[in-house]
């Protein structure tokens, strides 16, 4: 009689066959390019599936049947779900607005100590917008940062000191204060988002952990674990209270160099 093999196993992770480990570089390649364009994981599963079955008849490897992974990905967009907002871009969001509200939040702590008001020029609030902008476009441009992550990465960072130099420059200058803002208002304020941007982000990370797992319909071989992996919520935790520490760290260290 013949079954399913979705009805004598459970699924398994793509990560465990012996496929996916022989060729890793370029099954990543093709899983994360499928994950960008908001593919679902057994989506993604069935499709692995058809790479391999088809290397396995022919003898060929991925990149000689199908080429490059990320452009055979693109070829398969049309699974892809264009309601479903990925949770990737949801993290990556939440993470670029957590920076920002770091930035802005640990430069109101000396005035603090001072029991001055957070005060900005024309100049620093340019400065400002020019950071924020380039933060608040991280997500859109998250592809080529994954592609290319030293390159875009470090010019992004460099950007980013840039930015945050001149604000500290045009703090020594004359130009006319034209924002006065309470100090421990601020830095509070944005301790607390950062914390509720936290909380998004890791119930992104848990989100339904064991539901969209890239999972693939062949069975296991014998001695192959089907069961998923149950460390996702403690993983989730490290990249959740990143900034949150982070914050707190720059925010005492400028209370004591203040």
């Amino acid at each position: 009689m013949n079954r399913s093999p979705s009805s004598q196993t459970l699924p398994q992770e793509i990560w465990g066959r012996p496929f996916v480990k022989a060729h890793e570089e370029w099954c990543g390649d093709f899983v994360l390019e499928l994950r960008l364009r908001d593919v679902p994981g057994p989506v993604i599963g069935e499709r692995l599936a058809e790479v391999e079955g088809h290397c396995a008849e022919t003898g060929e490897s991925p990149s000689e049947a199908f080429g490059n992974p990320t452009e055979y990905a693109a070829r398969l967009d049309q699974d892809s779900d264009p309601d479903r907002i990925s949770g990737v871009w949801v993290v990556a969001t939440a993470g670029a607005a957590q920076v920002l509200a770091m930035l802005i939040g640990t430069s109101a702590v000396p005035a603090w100590v001072h029991d001055e008001p957070l005060t900005y020029n024309l100049g620093q609030i340019l400065c400002f917008g020019l950071v924020s902008l380039l933060l608040l476009s991280l997500p859109l441009l998250l592809r080529p940062m994954l592609r290319h992550p030293f390159v875009l990465g470090g010019s992004l960072v460099t950007v980013v000191l840039l930015g945050a130099g001149g604000a500290a420059l045009s703090d020594r200058s004359d130009l006319p204060t034209i924002a006065q803002l309470p100090a421990p208002l601020v830095a509070v304020g944005l301790f607390l988002t950062v914390l509720a941007l936290a909380w998004v982000e890791y119930r992104e990370l848990t989100r339904n952990p064991g539901g969209d797992l890239v999972t693939s319909p062949l069975d296991a071989r014998p001695g192959q674990s089907t069961a998923p992996d149950r460390r996702g919520r403690r993983a989730a935790l490290l990249p959740s209270c990143l900034i949150p520490a982070a914050y707190l760290a720059f925010a005492t260290l400028g209370w004591l160099l203040a």
